[in-house]
């Protein structure tokens, strides 16, 4: 890290920016990318990490995109969804505008985009071993539909996924492989025990509006941020922080096939402190396949032939995940 004499910027009455360096390197190039603090954060100018990567940057007055041949990337200004790819991305952190120049935060260039865009950034790691965890089991239903029960639908989806899997040679485990209840304990206690290489747990989500429909993915929340459902930061790192930049990579690439395999709403890519993914050491991710309170969507849930397009999205995303770390 290498630190120039500092400045300050004053933005305006209540947000002095404190001006310093990040030292960035690749197998390419080497270069740094400046950094400023605001809102009690760190965050990287936009214009520095487009040249890092040798893309274009586009900034409008809402928005701004970064752009190559191989790749784009969409922020806008004070809200935290974005696109990376055509893959909808919910940031830790809002973007922002300021005198002329964007920026977005250091954990999002560092544990987000970083790693969607660069191979380089992953830790290589085999993969032959994939657990599955089916959500909910027994007297624990989850969601309720019409006509199906979340336990159910996650359970025909995993099967058929475990049955895909172990024909293209990895070795599948299960957390349950029939109508049982296994505690989020005993989920993350096998996990522990059998050391699989990637977990995927498989939910179906509800909502009080019916009208919500779309397939969403998470995965683990990085310390000193805040889950995309919430606001308000947890500093605290979990076991399951020690793969955030694989996490984000695998919800990414899991996401990006789901759509893809389904032409469903593309409800983005998340970041969440469910237990299963706070207190599982691999990389892993939680998958929300649709909802059951969408008329149309449960039915659709209910063919096998639907459900056949959700495990082709999810054995793609899993082999581009392979490739990528491999």
């Amino acid at each position: 890290m290498c630190s120039p004499p500092r400045k300050k910027y004053g933005l305006t009455t209540t947000i002095i920016f404190s001006l310093s360096m990040i030292f960035v390197a690749s197998s390419l190039n080497a270069q740094y990318i400046r950094f400023t603090k605001a809102y009690g954060k760190r965050y990287v100018y936009l214009s520095d990490v487009a040249r890092y990567y040798g893309m274009r940057l586009r900034v409008g007055k809402k928005k701004c995109e970064m752009s190559s041949r191989y790749s784009q990337l969409s922020f806008t200004f004070n809200r935290r969804s974005g696109f990376i790819n055509g893959v909808k991305v919910n940031f830790m952190n809002a973007p922002f505008f300021s005198r002329g120049r964007p920026f977005v935060s250091e954990h999002d260039f560092l544990l987000l985009i970083d790693p969607i865009l660069r191979k380089g950034a992953l830790h290589r790691h085999k993969l032959t071993t994939v657990m599955i965890d089916p959500g909910h089991g027994k007297q624990d239903t989850g969601a309720v539909g019409a006509r199906y029960k979340e336990k159910n639908i996650a359970l025909l989806i995993a099967k058929a996924l475990k049955t895909r899997l172990k024909a293209l040679g990895f070795k599948v485990v299960m957390t349950r492989s029939a109508d049982k209840f296994p505690s989020l304990k005993d989920r993350t206690n096998s996990a522990e025990k059998l050391k699989p290489d990637i977990f995927i747990s498989i939910h179906c989500n509800s909502a009080k509006s019916k009208a919500a429909h779309g397939i969403e993915t998470y995965c683990m929340t990085p310390a000193g941020e805040a889950s995309s459902s919430e606001r308000t930061s947890q500093a605290s790192k979990l076991r399951g922080n020690n793969h955030d930049k694989e996490n984000a990579r695998f919800a990414y690439e899991i996401q990006k096939n789901l759509i893809r395999a389904t032409k469903a709403n593309d409800r983005g890519m998340k970041f969440a402190r469910f237990f299963v993914l706070k207190n599982i050491n691999c990389p892993g991710v939680l998958v929300e396949t649709g909802f059951l309170s969408n008329n149309a969507e449960e039915a659709r849930l209910g063919y096998r032939s639907y459900r056949a397009k959700i495990v082709n999205g999810l054995v793609n995303g899993i082999l581009a995940y392979k490739k990528a770390t491999r």
